[in-house]
């Protein structure tokens, strides 16, 4: 995590933006830490809405809290993916996904 003076953001926007894209940012003004930077080139409309629901968070810790997991093995196996496979080739993996 890097930190920023409100100063630097200013004058060196386009690199800390790019640099944002692999590391949060926090951004000080005044010596005070006053926000967060967080890169979101990567995501799609669904992940952004889902990342700001408290309805999705919530229904993840009550299934966290109460439900039993299963083993990414089996879930693979049920899919008929193989562990060697790379995850943009299994089925359901990030690459490929439209945004909303």
């Amino acid at each position: 995590m890097r930190k920023v003076a409100e100063k630097e953001l200013q004058g060196d926007l386009d690199a800390i933006l790019t640099r944002a894209q692999s590391e949060r940012i926090v951004i000080s003004r005044g010596g005070k830490p006053c926000a967060v930077l967080v890169g979101i080139e990567d995501y799609d409309a669904e992940d952004l809405r889902l990342a700001s629901s408290e309805d999705f968070w919530r229904m993840i810790r009550e299934r966290r809290a109460g439900g039993t997991s299963v083993p990414l093995s089996e879930v693979e196996a049920r899919l008929g993916i193989t562990s060697d496979q790379p995850a943009g080739k299994r089925p359901g993996g990030r690459k490929g996904r439209k945004s909303s």
